[in-house]
C-alpha cells in the first residue's frame, strides 16, 4: 500500500521548525538542570584534608577552614558534608568521631565538636603565659616569630587588644638586633614592623656574605716569626731550616 504524502503549507512547515526548536531548547536545559544538581551533590571523597586528633589549635583551625573552603568550592550541601565527614578522619580522630557522631544534628554542630575537644578554649592568663614565655632568638626570622605570636594572640577574647597595644606586647620580645634599628614609635602596624625588620635581616645577611672570607692581616692567619711571612710557623720554615738555625 502506497504511504499517503500530506501536503503541508509553508505556514505549517514554519510551525513544525519553531516546535522542533523549542523541544531542542528544552530538553538542552533539563539537561544542563540535571548536570547542575548532580554538581551540587559533591562529597568529600576527593578532598586531601586530613585529621589525626592532634590537640593543636592551629591544626585543628586549619584543618576546619581547609575543608570549609572545599566544602564552599564542590558546592556540598551540608547534608552531606556531615555524612561524608568521617572520611577525613583517621586515628584516634576517626575512634572519637564513633562515639560522637550522634551528637552531630547538623555541620556546624560537627565543627563545634572537633572544636571543644582537640583545642578547647584557652584562658587568658595561659594565652598569656604562651605570649611572653620566650622572646625572639638570633636564628627565627621575625616573620615567623610575629606569625606566631599573633596566633596566640588571636585566641584571646574578640577585640581584647587594638592593633597599637598588640605591637606593644610583642614588640618587646624582639631580638635587639631589630630593636636597635626600630623604634616603637616609628611603627604604627604590623605591615610596617614586617617591613623594617626584613630590611635588617637582608642588610644582616650581606654583612656575614661580605665577611665570611677570611680577612687580610687577621688574627687567625699563622705566621712565621723566623722569616716574617704568614702561611706557616717557625717550625715549618723552610729558609730558617736551610740555614741550620735550629
Amino acid at each position: 500500500m502506497a504511504t499517503q504524502m500530506i501536503p503541508m503549507t509553508n505556514e505549517q512547515l514554519q510551525q513544525l521548525i519553531q516546535a522542533v526548536r523549542e523541544a531542542a531548547v528544552a530538553e538542552a536545559k533539563a539537561a544542563a538542570a540535571s548536570t547542575m544538581t548532580v554538581k551540587s551533590k559533591g562529597s568529600f571523597s576527593n578532598c586531601q584534608s586530613r585529621f589525626g586528633g592532634q590537640r593543636d589549635h592551629e591544626a585543628v583551625e586549619e584543618f576546619i577552614t581547609s575543608i570549609e573552603t572545599y566544602k564552599d568550592i564542590e558546592s556540598i550541601t551540608d547534608e552531606e558534608a556531615l555524612k561524608g565527614i568521617s572520611l577525613l578522619f583517621y586515628g584516634i580522630a576517626s575512634t572519637w568521631w564513633q562515639g560522637v557522631r550522634k551528637e552531630a544534628k547538623q555541620w556546624h554542630d560537627a565543627l563545634a565538636l572537633i572544636r571543644d575537644h582537640f583545642s578547647p578554649t584557652k584562658p587568658a592568663y595561659q594565652i598569656y603565659l604562651e605570649i611572653f614565655e620566650k622572646k625572639q632568638d638570633d636564628s627565627t626570622a621575625i616573620d615567623t616569630f610575629v606569625c606566631h605570636k599573633r596566633a596566640l594572640l588571636a585566641q584571646l577574647p574578640t577585640d581584647r587588644h587594638d592593633e597599637d597595644t598588640e605591637l606593644d606586647l610583642i614588640y618587646g620580645l624582639l631580638n635587639i638586633k631589630y630593636r636597635k634599628h626600630i623604634a616603637r614609635h616609628d611603627v604604627k602596624t604590623f605591615r610596617e614592623l614586617l617591613e623594617q625588620g626584613r630590611i635588617i635581616e637582608h642588610n644582616n645577611l650581606e654583612d656575614e656574605t661580605a665577611n665570611s672570607g677570611p680577612a687580610r692581616g687577621a688574627k687567625g692567619t699563622k705566621r712565621c716569626t723566623y722569616c716574617n711571612y704568614r702561611g706557616h710557623t717557625t717550625e715549618e720554615c723552610r729558609k730558617r731550616k736551610d740555614a741550620g738555625d735550629k
